[in-house]
Formats: C-alpha cells, sequence, structure tokens
C-alpha cells in the first residue's frame, strides 16, 4: 500500500511542479515579448508583477517534492497535499494569466 501512495504522490509533485514552471515559463515569455513591442509595456509590467508568485509556486512544488522522496507513508500524504495543492494553484493561476495578458484576437 505504502508504494502505490508513494507512486501516487511523486507523479502528482511532479506534475505540480511542471505546472508552476510552466507558469513561469509563460510569464517569462510574454514578459519578454511584450517589453519589445511599443504599447505594450503594461502588459510587460503585469507579467513581471506576477513572477515572484510563480516562484513560490514552483519553490512549494520543490518542497512537495522533497517531502515524498522520504521513506515515510505520512510525508508521502503530505508531500501529496501540498503538491495538488500547489498545481491546482499553479494551473489557476496559469489561467487566470492567460486570459488577462492574451492578445486579443486581430
Amino acid at each position: 500500500m505504502g508504494t502505490v501512495i508513494d507512486l501516487i504522490a511523486t507523479i502528482v509533485t511532479v506534475l505540480s511542479l511542471l505546472a508552476a514552471v510552466g507558469y513561469g515559463g509563460y510569464l517569462f515569455m510574454i514578459s519578454s515579448v511584450a517589453s519589445k513591442r511599443p504599447g505594450a509595456s503594461h502588459l510587460a509590467t503585469d507579467a513581471r508583477k506576477r513572477l515572484p508568485a510563480a516562484g513560490g509556486l514552483a519553490l512549494g512544488a520543490l518542497v512537495a517534492l522533497l517531502l515524498v522522496l522520504g521513506d515515510s507513508t505520512a510525508m508521502d500524504v503530505v508531500g501529496l497535499l501540498v503538491g495538488g495543492g500547489v498545481g491546482l494553484a499553479a494551473t489557476s493561476q496559469l489561467q487566470s494569466a492567460r486570459k488577462r495578458l492574451a492578445a486579443p484576437p486581430s
């Protein structure tokens, strides 16, 4: 039973780390592109304001992954909960950033 929980917790935390890093990468990309376009400095500023939160989410996902790497089933459950929460938050923030920062269709 402990092996199954460990496997599930590892998968969830790795996916949450990917979501957090993807969110940060998206913000960095938007900031980089918007700073080069005239009239889009407000988008670059908004993306830069969101970068610390993305870093915090990535840090939380790393902590969850470290919790899962131990031998204890209790720590696996804690890591699973932390990783799941971070993954949900990163996905939610990415969706809201896409809605706010995406260019309107031309």
